[in-house]
């Protein structure tokens, strides 16, 4: 029973962080507006978030979701090194975590 339920919380775990990916580009692409970050990255983002909402828990690695971790991580890295010297856009204001 704890067994089962221990691997229930970790692959919700595992959902939250790659949602957590998603939305972040997502968000970004709209306060950036259109054409900023590649339509077919976007696309890309967009049939995730879909796939998300079908996907059983159970069905969701470590793996999977490292692996799209790295991918945001690079595609912010890109937009802060396209910003230079400036100050990249703010996506939400309140408490820094």
């Amino acid at each position: 029973m704890f067994r089962r339920s221990g691997k229930t919380q970790r692959s919700k775990h595992f959902r939250a962080r790659v949602e957590s990916c998603v939305n972040t580009i997502l968000d970004l692409n709209n306060h950036l507006g259109e054409g900023k970050i590649r339509p077919e990255i976007i696309k890309q983002f967009l049939r995730l978030k879909e796939s998300l909402q079908n996907l059983s828990e159970d069905r969701v690695s470590e793996q999977d979701v490292i692996r799209i971790e790295k991918a945001t991580n690079q595609l912010l890295k890109e937009i802060r090194a396209a910003y230079g010297d400036q100050q990249p856009p703010v996506l939400y204001a309140g408490d820094h975590h």
